[in-house]
């Protein structure tokens, strides 16, 4: 069965006239880099998408928040940082008010440890107990997190950090759109959500470049690298596209189209669940 997917992708976007936060890969002797601002999407602008094709959140998907205290290298931490936060903003979006809770402070620990403590302060924390029974307040708590995390990256400069915690952001947004398709099944929407993750994959790659002399960042590089190998396998057409997202904000970017077996489909998912399968083992199981 072929399955034909439409998707949007924006391409890198100047922040000057953008609403969300221009995520750059900065540090010394990268200054073409960071004289260029990158748009990457968050993880709310696809779940806000997906809640309204696949019913309810599943937490089992998540990255257990027990593994916290066992992610010790400064890759391994800020990957993970990057795979909670997103599920932070999936348990927001899909209203798992405990998981908010416990996520947003499994987030603040890693973050303190990568030195972007900021972005999760004792006083959104109680701001966010305090609107457990309103998710839309929690989505916009938790996004605004994500959002000051990532800026606080960018403005101290730490593009590797950076790069491993966009990577980790990534692969979770696909495993968790992986397993809303697996629980409720096939259609041609949630696929297309699918196809669009090849244009955010090639700006996350083009972005680490500028880090390529970082052997983690070099690695991880490899590893998306891989995964974008299996979406080139399936035919893919490109039109230009004009117009705004829902939200009233241009997009500039391409549709795609993309003609995927149910094969390829499953190489996909098995690329991507691999990777965040090593990724996400703590370090004592690992190592052990």
């Amino acid at each position: 069965m072929v399955l034909v997917l439409a998707a949007c992708g924006g391409a890198p976007e100047a922040n000057d006239n953008s609403d969300g936060p221009g995520l750059v890969i900065g540090g010394e002797g990268t200054d073409d880099a960071v004289s260029s601002l990158y748009q990457m999407p968050t993880p709310n602008e696809l779940f806000s998408l997906v809640r309204d094709l696949a019913g309810d959140g599943q937490k089992r998907m998540l990255n257990p928040a027990s593994n916290v205290d066992r992610y010790a290298s400064l890759p391994s931490r800020a990957f993970n940082f990057g795979v909670y936060s997103t599920d932070l903003v999936y348990a927001s979006y899909f209203k798992l008010n405990v998981e908010v809770a416990r996520y947003y402070l499994t987030s603040k620990k890693l973050a303190e440890s990568l030195g972007i403590s900021s972005a999760f302060s004792d006083a959104d924390f109680v701001r966010l107990e305090a609107n457990l029974t309103r998710g839309d307040s929690l989505e916009v708590i938790s996004n605004d997190a994500y959002t000051k995390a990532y800026s606080k990256l960018q403005d101290e400069e730490m593009g590797a950090t950076l790069s491993m915690v966009l990577a980790g952001g990534w692969v979770e947004s696909m495993h968790l759109l992986f397993r809303q398709i697996d629980a409720f099944g096939k259609n041609e929407a949630l696929l297309t959500r699918v196809a669009e993750q090849k244009v955010t994959l090639e700006h996350l790659i083009d972005l680490m470049e500028a880090q390529a002399g970082n052997a983690d960042v070099a690695a991880m590089q490899q590893e998306l690298l891989a995964i974008r190998d299996v979406y080139d396998q399936v035919n893919v057409i490109r039109v230009a596209h004009q117009g705004t997202s829902a939200s009233g904000r241009m997009i500039l970017g391409e549709d795609v189209q993309m003609e995927m077996t149910e094969e390829k489909y499953h190489a996909l998912v098995q690329a991507v669940e691999d990777l965040r399968t090593r990724m996400t083992a703590p370090e004592d199981q690992t190592n052990a």
